[in-house]
């Protein structure tokens, strides 16, 4: 789940987490404690490495839950134990590169350096659909309740210009509180996590709203002329595949 940014609280709960479930792993299934020691190396070279911590945890919890699984249904089966294909840092590590994998389809707009590159990547994500989807998406449209100077397409496109359309500072007004905090010194992590957790929810939202209503035009205007239907699939694609990629389908607005 790229999850919006854990904070310290949560990134201690995570850990913890983690050490119990290696602890359950071990005393249940007889495993060797070095398997747990072999997180802790990991866990302190993603921190001196400057790692997405966020990215590391998720990546490690469900490496550890995968472990129990398995061998829950070894058990359960009554087969005898086989060696595993990877290590547990090894399955960390292809997991981290999957997820990264996934990002680095969309540009990315490098505007500070202490931004993670998941946030870059989103940006860049919300940059393309600002700039070569938008007007596409408008024209298809045109013949539907959701013309673009309807009240929902207003409120939509005021919102996307929220998030992706850049200023003088290299960053759309979404981001700007964001910038401030990550010029100021010394840098209040804190309130950068916030700003970015905050970014990427309101992101999540709006790609939400905007697959909704595709979905709303496509089952009720059968009548709509074919080429606008092709594009607004193709729309529809982009807008699924960020919220996939950037692993952002829990993140909808509550009713």
């Amino acid at each position: 789940m790229a999850l919006p940014k854990l904070t310290p609280n949560e990134i201690s709960r995570a850990v913890e987490k983690i050490r119990r479930r290696y602890d359950e792993y071990i005393y249940k299934y007889f495993k060797p404690r070095s398997i747990k020691n072999a997180f802790e190396d990991r866990y302190i070279e993603a921190i001196k490495a400057s790692t997405d911590i966020s990215n590391f945890l998720m990546a490690e919890i469900s490496a550890v839950e995968e472990l129990i699984h398995r061998e829950e249904e070894r058990v359960g089966s009554g087969q005898a134990e086989e060696p595993a294909p990877e290590s547990v840092t090894e399955r960390v590590e292809r997991m981290v590169e999957e997820n990264l994998a996934r990002m680095r389809k969309y540009p990315e707009v490098p505007f500070h350096p202490v931004a993670s590159e998941e946030l870059r990547r989103l940006l860049g994500a919300m940059c393309r659909l600002e700039e070569k989807h938008w007007e596409v998406l408008t024209t298809c449209l045109r013949n539907t309740a959701y013309y673009r100077s309807s009240l929902t397409m207003l409120n939509l496109e005021g919102k996307l210009r929220h998030l992706a359309a850049r200023g003088s500072d290299g960053v759309p007004s979404g981001l700007s509180r964001y910038l401030y905090h990550a010029n100021r010194f010394p840098r209040d992590y804190l309130a950068i996590d916030r700003q970015e957790k905050e970014y990427i929810l309101e992101s999540a939202f709006l790609l939400h709203d905007l697959g909704e209503i595709l979905e709303r035009v496509d089952a009720n205007y059968p009548q709509l002329e074919e080429g606008s239907r092709s594009g607004l699939r193709e729309i529809q694609a982009f807008i699924q595949g960020i919220i996939r990629d950037f692993r952002l389908k829990e993140f909808k607005r509550k009713q």
